[in-house]
């Protein structure tokens, strides 16, 4: 169960974290995106090509999604508070946006007439779905396991019981 349950973590946990898209603030980048809701990460210790990015809090950055078309995308608050630690990188909720359509979004942020830190955000799909999807099957590995374990000592307890008994 337990090797199950490092083996899952192992292989899933990494997959996790590239399913993020990383973005260095001010500035902007384009993301190839499916339909669906998306969150927007404020990554508070991050690293991107060998750089190091360390911020606690960014006031005044304002982030903006527009479409291939340059149609604006609404932002609204996060649905529910997010964190993750993975790799060397923390991050936690600031925003999300629903798309219909699959296509390239140019994402980015600035500080409008202010300044402000250099800082990375990053774009992710269903992005806690799929931690605690690896989370839950991790646990529920080790349960069978352990259980199976259970099942099989009874078993064999029950066996040489019966065994003892004929004899």
């Amino acid at each position: 169960g337990f090797v199950a349950m490092g083996a899952i973590l192992v292989t899933q946990l990494p997959k996790m974290k590239d399913g993020l898209q990383q973005i260095i603030v001010p500035g902007a980048q384009e993301l190839t995106l499916e339909p669906g809701t998306h969150t927007v990460f404020l990554e508070t210790r991050s690293v991107v090509d060998g750089r190091a990015y360390a911020v606690d809090d960014v006031p005044g950055l304002q982030i903006r999604v527009e479409g291939a078309d340059g149609a604006s995308v609404v932002l609204t608050d996060p649905s529910g508070s997010s964190t993750y630690s993975l790799g060397g990188r923390e991050g936690r909720s600031v925003s999300e946006f629903r798309i219909e359509r699959a296509g390239t979004y140019r994402v980015g942020a600035d500080y409008g007439e202010g300044g402000g830190p250099q800082a990375v955000i990053a774009v992710g799909q269903d992005f806690v779905g799929g931690l605690l999807i690896s989370i839950f099957s991790s646990l529920g590995a080790v349960f069978a396991g352990v259980g199976l374990t259970t099942g099989l000592l009874i078993w064999i307890y029950i066996s040489r019981h019966r065994t003892n008994v004929a004899h």
